[in-house]
């Protein structure tokens, strides 16, 4: 008859040494098995960088990432008595059977790693089976903080429209959405309703994106990002992109004066629009229009930070440069650039600070004729009263 060891049980001076000798994945195992084992597991120090999940049909896959560059893999499959597989380099638990439900083992390895929130939660794939549906709302309620929500591509490729408040999607998205920063989602995946309660989300980050060439593939009608003005204007988000035509020229323009009277999202740092149209010079004309915009030099070296980040030009078109960039400021004295690329992206940047450092700017044409113009007329005065 074998008798358990009582390891738990042993004084932390000698406890501690034992659990240093194991290796990783019996400490693993073990963290999974007791809040108390855990207690001690935490102090061997074993953090990570960074910890992702991905909902996959009818498995629920981790992804631990170490300092080392090391990671852990869990794969758990969520049909009747759960199987979970692990592995870690060369070393590889599989099969192992247990009525836990899936968070059971998520929540344990992010406690002794030192794992606060998820960085990306993904929804590769939506489950199809009904018994596992069944289940899903009380599996995810539990998430901790999500960094950001991914709605992949795969979905978006084979979905149109088709979430309503009753599809799997979006009963997934309205349990992980709340603990979520920062969302990253198809066009094609909700109606624009459901974008609209997004965009005036708390969120720090929302990304809107569109894939040119969908229609073709799965003969989908090519319609482009359609949202009203007042959808840009009631947003609440830090960032926003949307790599589509979403907004006109001429909406655009009415949203940058909008903010040059305080009259739109205070808490916006970052913008980008995809117009999709060849950055000539008759799109200035709409988009800058009563702006009183100011031509910066593109050589001009400036840090733009969003979120806390150096954000540079960024586009999803390949190989698209910037080609203009403005300053317009308010009458408090914000300042905010805009940035044209020469496929049409439009970036709009706020800066976090009053800007007093006017040096490097260079004026547009028509500011330079005026000063032109008024340095000319002191010029010709100067010589009349001299004759």
């Amino acid at each position: 008859m074998t008798i358990a060891f009582p390891l738990l049980r042993l004084p932390y001076l000698v406890l501690m040494p034992i659990l240093e000798q194991m290796e990783f994945m019996e400490r693993i195992s073990l963290s999974i098995l007791s809040k108390r084992a855990r207690m001690f597991l935490k102090l061997l120090k074993m953090k990570c960088k960074y910890i992702n999940l991905i909902l996959n049909d009818d498995r629920l896959e981790m992804t631990v990432v170490f300092e080392n560059s090391e990671e852990l893999n869990v794969n758990i499959l969520m049909i009747g008595y759960q199987v979970v597989d692990l592995r870690y380099g060369h070393d590889h638990i599989s099969k192992w059977p247990c009525t836990l439900s899936p968070l059971d083992y998520v929540l344990p390895i992010m406690d002794v790693t030192h794992c606060k929130s998820i960085k990306q939660f993904i929804v590769f794939e939506i489950p199809q089976r009904d018994i596992f549906l069944a289940k899903l709302p009380k599996i995810l309620e539990k998430l901790p903080e999500i960094d950001e929500v991914i709605v992949d591509e795969v979905i978006a490729d084979n979905t149109y429209y088709i979430s309503s408040s009753d599809s799997p999607l979006f009963k997934v998205l309205s349990i992980v959405l709340p603990v979520s920063s920062a969302v990253t989602i198809s066009y094609h995946v909700l109606k624009p309703e459901d974008f609209q309660e997004i965009f005036k989300g708390n969120f720090d980050a929302v990304t809107l994106t569109k894939y040119w060439d969908i229609s073709y593939f799965f003969d989908m009608p090519n319609d482009d990002m359609k949202f009203a003005l007042n959808d840009l204007i009631m947003t609440n988000v830090r960032s926003l992109e949307l790599q589509g035509p979403a907004f006109t020229l001429e909406d655009l323009n009415l949203y940058f004066k909008l903010w040059m009277k305080k009259k739109c999202n205070p808490r916006l740092e970052y913008l980008v629009i995809a117009i999709r149209r060849w950055a000539k010079s008759d799109i200035l004309n709409p988009l800058l229009k009563g702006l009183k915009a100011v031509q910066i030099p593109i050589e001009t070296k400036r840090e733009f930070r969003v979120l806390g980040n150096i954000k540079q030009f960024t586009s999803e078109v390949e190989d698209e440069m910037l080609n203009w960039e403005f300053d317009i400021t308010r009458d408090d004295g914000k300042q905010a650039t805009i940035r044209i690329g020469t496929h049409g992206t439009v970036c709009f940047y706020v800066w976090p600070e009053f800007a007093k450092d006017t040096t490097h700017i260079k004026p547009n044409q028509s500011s330079l004729m005026r000063k032109c113009s008024r340095l000319s007329s002191f010029y010709n005065s100067c010589i009349k009263h001299f004759k």
